[in-house]
Formats: C-alpha cells, structure tokens, sequence
C-alpha cells in the first residue's frame, strides 16, 4: 500500500452565495496563525484602539467543516501523544486488518482521539491565544451541534465564553433532541469556572414571519435557561438597506429581529425578559449533585439535559465533565469538588463499559478517597497506548472497584468510598435519604416543570418554567428550610412573597400558579422561621365588553384606514381586502362603564384581552394612562390604577406579522406590490389569523385563605 494526502474538498457550508471558500486545516496551528496575519490581523489594525474595548470578542461559527482526517504534521503529534508510531497501522485507514480486529479498532480510537486532541488545541487554543495577545476572547460555536472529529467538551474548554446554540421549533429540526445544545456549554462552563453561557438563540429554516414569542422564542430561551444558558446571541439581526424595501433583507435562517419586522417598537418587554433572566442566572453559582464523566471517544458530542445519561433527572441536576476535568476532580468534606468551585455528591461513568486506563485510575483514587461512583464495570479499553499491560492493569483496578463477579446490581465499599452499579444516580441519591432539589405535583398530568438552582452565598435563586401551554397550579418542593421564599416575575420585575408556604424536613413547598408556558424565579434569601401559609389569589370574571369596536389600520409605511367591527373577528377572515391582506398595527378603540361597586378595598381588577393573533404582541391603555405591552399568555393587564366608576376609554394595539401582505401583494401585479424582499413567497404559504379576537373581558382577583 502507497499512502499520500492532499486537499479536501470541503468548503464552508452555509454562506452566502458565491462566498463557499474553502476550509481551512484545523489541526495545523502555523495554518491558523497563516490565516490570522492573513485576515484578521489586517482588520484589527483598522480597529487600532478599538480592540480590546469596543470589539471585545471574536467569534467563529459552529463546526460546518465536514470530516477531517490528516494534518502534514499527524504522525509527529500521533507520536507525542500516544506513545507510539502510527505508519505501521495505516492500512486501518484503507479498511485492512493490522494483527487483528481488536488491535485495529483499538488504532482507530487513538487515531480519532488525536484528531480531537489536534483540533482543540492546535486551533481553538492557539485562536484564544492570539485574540489574548491583542486583549481579546474568544467565543466559537466550537462543540458542534454538526458531528466532526473533535470532543466538543474539550473544544469548548478552550473558550472565554462558552458558546453554543438552539433552536425554535421548525420543519428543519423539529424535535427537542435536534434543537437544544446548551447542557453541554454550560457543563463546560461550570467545571471550568467561566460565568457566562452564550448561545446563537432561536435559529430556524423554515417559515418566516411566523413568530409567535409567547408560543414558540420564550419556551424555546426557558428551556435553555434552565440547561444554563445566560447570554442570548440573536439569530438573525439582519442589516438591511433601505433601498431594499419592506421587509427588506433577510437570512436564510433564524428568527427575523431587527427594526424592520412588525413588532419592533413593541420589542422591548421580550428583550427585558431575557435581560432579567440572564442577569439573574449569572449570580452564585450552579447546583447539581452528579457530574457524569462522558468518555474520551472521538466524536463525542453531549445531548440535551432530557437525555439524562447518570439518571439523576427528575428531581437532581447534573454536569458533564471530560478527562481533562475528571482528572482535576477531588474530595473536600465528602464531596466531589472541582477548582472551578463545584461540588457533587455523585460521580457518574458512561455505561458502555469502555474506559481509558488514565481516567479509571482516576476514579480508583477518587474512590479510595471517599467518592460515590455510579456505572457498571469496565471491560475493556480500546487504546493501543500500553498494550497489552494496560489491559491486565484495567482489569486489576476494577476487580478491586467492582469485585471479580459483580451481580446485575451491587454496592461495593472501597477505601473511604463506594462503587455503586446497577442503580441510577437519582436511586443512589434516594437511597442516602438526600432529598431532591427540586419536584412539583400539578393536578393536570403530563405537566412538565423545568428548573435549575444557583446558589450565592447568602441566597439560592432557582428559576422554574412551565413547558406545557396550559395555566396550571403546582405544589413546588425546594431543597432550601428556614428562608422566606419570594416570587420574582421576570416578565414585570415585580417581587412578592411566595403564598401556601410549608416545611417539612430539609424541603419547603410552595404553591405556584403557572400561565402556559410561565415562568418564575423562586428566591430564598431572607433567614426566619416560616408560619405556615395558605394564602391563595382567586381570579373571578366580572363582565365580558360587549360591542362594537372601532379599529384604525397602520400599515407599516404610515398608510391608515378605519372601520368598525361589529364584533372582534380575524382580519384573515375578513371580506375586505385591506384588512385581510394587512401587516403592521391596528389601534382597537371601545368604551365601557364600570359601576361603582365593581372595586371593592383592596382587590385587583384585570382586563383579560382573550386570543391575540398572530404575534401576540399588545399593548393596552386605559383612559390615556399607559399599561405596558403584554406579550404572553393569558395576555392580562393590571387596571386598577386606571379604570374608574363610569365611561372608560380602552385602546388596545395589536400587531401581525409579515405574512399576510406578502401573500397578498403576490395575487398583485408587480408593480402594484408594496412589499419587497429577497425571500420568496411560496404557493404553500397560509394566511394567518389575526388581530384581536377575544373575548375581551374585566376580571376581580382576590386574595383568600384556603
């Protein structure tokens, strides 16, 4: 056999059109530091001063390369890192047997895992140090979602911010497992001691203008909130001429947010959400009880927090670690702990039952002294690194953790520690009579809660989301005692003190009301005995607005038309062509009487606005007086400080997307079209129900004793 290399043919796979440039050698550091003088060096001297301060970061997108499998330096760096000569097994490559099936497939491991090993270190950790060297970090989408041959715990090890991304819902990644990355980020992010986890948020391919914030971008930002994600990168802030019109330039991909979609002007409750939420989830520091070590293969790419490989979930929460940080693992008063300052109660192992020799003698040391491991006995390691007395030594080491002939399920002391195997981290945690950190009952099952827990030093913060779309009520435990908790909306920034507060044991349960898809942050930090509590708001509807209802039509070039509705209805549905084809703003307008009687002491009164359609984007005033936007569901403003015995005047704006003016404007001539844009309108695309629909209607919350 005659072995030689040359290029690739793999060029960047998602660009714009005419810029697919090659790809560049990730494993060859001098290729990088080519590129780099070449590129961006120039432009970071056009920055001059600027860099380090205005521009504090550089970014580079996540892993789009295709396979990679040489480097003109491999066998050198091979060599340092394995212990060995590569050449005599490069017939594997080919697909030939080198001695046999073992010896070959124990070749390919080492020569995957040095792939990776290449890659995180000759290019992620020679970019760091060259932004470093000009008073910049780094924060590349460098541990996937994409397979590639790298470990993406190792890569993005590498980082200043650890950077990953999700996704919304879309026909391209339908499914939670194809659109939620961050567990991995923000594992990394926690056991190498960097505070914040950035994400390229709510990408899609597929429909555009089809937003819906409530529904689709909150559920989609809580779920990664509660993996740990803490800085939000917009996908896609497009910049878009003037010239090209309305709506102008988009990408491909990803939620359209910038100043020429609808709903701009009424953008700001939705980015103070996330404001609130990432700067309440960069405080203290995260809470888990399992960190799970994910192997040293090649790839190795870690899923979502759902897939849940130590079985610590529901109730425990958990880390993935790599060999780098399992080797920097020890024992302060009983506990795993980290330098990055994390502590867990349990060690986790993968259940393949393959292992490397380095981390195993890890775990045998971390054992002796005082560490729970969960996961079954290792059998084998495939590494041709001390062959073959690496074997006899593997096999020594978990005869001592595991015994010679462990049965289906064991427990096994060694040392000051234990090995636990055929139980979940979550039945071992039980087990040791540790309750769990989080767990609800809600009276409408399935209904699924999702949390995480950060503790600071005089407070613990725990942010609960609901991520079903139903209003629900749910009895909370937190593993917290002798502090009062309060309820923190993130959506108004109000803070109230939680009601139906208990304790037992080390839990304290809360009785918390969740609108669909609602979340709150849960906070104890003030110290005291609690009283038992069993306060509870009750909602009671007082009167539908009846009526009709006179409405004025924005569009967005400032064009206006009214009518009057007889009754709320879809303007998708509706017979008139200005209406039914409308984007932008409508201005509702209705007057009701309110009787004297209505408010009584210190009662809330709540005007519900029903469905809201398409956006769900609104924004209410009550007799002049401003009452703020409402984005989510039940849609429901405060009006007790506006509303007033007799006539009031309520003015509610609504706004839509993009979609039915461009289906509309495509059954027009060219030349009578208002809209203008490089994304082309299909066939297939639907009207969308519009406007507000109702029924509208005035609410009394009160507070009462159960």
């Amino acid at each position: 056999l005659r072995f030689g290399y040359t290029l690739s043919p793999a060029r960047v796979s998602t660009s714009s059109a005419g810029w697919q440039g090659r790809v560049i050698d990730y494993m060859d550091s001098a290729i990088l530091r080519q590129y780099w003088d070449a590129v961006v060096a120039p432009l970071l001297a056009d920055i001059g001063p600027l860099a380090g301060k205005s521009l504090k970061y550089l970014h580079t997108d996540s892993w789009e390369c295709g396979g990679a499998n040489w480097t003109a330096s491999f066998p050198r760096q091979f060599e340092r890192r394995r212990k060995y000569n590569p050449l005599p097994y490069l017939p594997v490559i080919a697909g030939k047997i080198v001695e046999s099936r073992d010896v070959s497939n124990r070749f390919l491991a080492d020569f995957r895992k040095t792939l990776g090993d290449c890659i995180a270190e000759n290019h992620y950790a020679t970019f760091a140090q060259l932004a470093h060297e000009r008073g910049l970090g780094i924060h590349p989408e460098s541990g996937g979602p994409h397979a590639g041959p790298f470990d993406g715990l190792k890569c993005l090890g590498r980082s200043d911010i650890v950077m990953s991304e999700f996704w919304v819902p879309s026909p391209h990644r339908p499914t939670p497992p194809q659109r939620f990355f961050v567990k991995q980020a923000s594992s990394v992010a926690h056991t190498y001691g960097r505070q914040i986890v950035g994400a390229e948020a709510f990408t899609s391919i597929g429909p555009h203008w089809d937003d819906v914030l409530w529904a689709s971008q909150k559920p989609s930002f809580d779920h990664e909130a509660c993996s740990g994600l803490n800085l939000c990168f917009l996908h896609t802030f497009t910049c878009s001429p003037k010239e090209m019109g309305l709506p102008g330039q988009e990408y491909f991909a990803g939620t359209h947010i910038n100043p020429n979609v609808t709903w701009w002007e009424m953008a700001g409750p939705f980015m103070t959400y996330l404001a609130r939420c990432q700067y309440m989830l960069r405080q203290g520091r995260f809470v888990a009880d399992a960190c799970h070590y994910a192997g040293d293969h090649v790839p190795n790419i870690m899923p979502l927090k759902e897939a849940d490989p130590p079985g610590a979930l529901p109730g425990y929460d958990f880390d993935y670690l790599n060999e780098e940080m399992l080797a920097r693992l020890s024992i302060a008063d009983g506990l795993l702990a980290l330098p990055s300052g994390m502590r867990y109660r349990i060690l986790s192992l993968p259940d393949h039952r393959v292992i490397s020799l380095t981390a195993l003698e890890t775990v045998a040391g971390l054992v002796r002294a005082g560490a729970t491991v969960v996961g079954p006995k290792p059998e084998r390691i495939v590494s041709l690194t001390g062959y073959p007395q690496c074997d006899e030594r593997l096999a020594r080491l978990a005869e001592e953790l595991w015994g010679a002939k462990p049965n289906e399920s064991g427990v096994r002391a060694v040392g000051r520690g234990r090995v636990v195997w055929g139980h979940t981290a979550r039945e071992v945690l039980a087990e040791d009579r540790v309750p769990p950190d989080f767990e609800y009952r809600a009276q409408d099952e399935p209904v699924v809660l999702d949390y995480i827990h950060r503790r600071m030093d005089d407070a613990d913060i725990y942010f609960v989301c609901n991520q079903s779309d139903r209003e629900i009520q749910a009895k909370c435990q937190f593993r917290v005692t002798g502090k009062q908790p309060e309820l923190w909306d993130p959506l108004t920034g109000k803070i109230r003190k939680a009601d139906g507060v208990s304790q037992t044991g080390e839990q304290t349960h809360i009785s918390i009301p969740f609108a669909p898809y609602g979340s709150w942050f849960v906070v104890f930090r003030s110290a005291g005995i609690l009283p038992v509590s069993s306060t509870r708001r009750a909602t009671v509807p007082l009167r539908s607005l009846e009526g009709s209802w006179e409405v004025t039509f924005i569009s967005p070039w400032g064009d206006i038309f009214e009518t009057a509705l007889p009754e709320l209805v879809d303007w998708a549905e509706h017979l008139d062509d200005r209406v039914r084809y409308h984007s932008g703003k409508a201005i509702y307008r209705h007057t009701f009487e309110l009787r004297v009687d209505a408010q009584n002491g210190d009662d809330t009164l709540i005007l519900d606005l029903g469905q809201v359609e398409d956006t769900g984007i609104a924004r209410v005033l009550l007799n002049d007086k401003d009452l703020g936007i409402v984005w989510t569901k039940p849609f429901r403003v405060d009006i007790s400080a506006a509303v007033k015995p007799g006539p009031n005047q309520l003015r509610v704006e609504v706004v839509n997307s993009w979609r039915n003016r461009l289906i509309g404007d495509q059954r027009l001539p060219a030349d009578q079209r208002r809209t203008a844009t490089n994304i082309t309108v299909t066939p297939d695309w639907k009207f969308t129900p519009s406007g507000l629909l109702g029924p509208v209607r005035l609410l009394r919350q009160t507070e009462a004793d159960d």
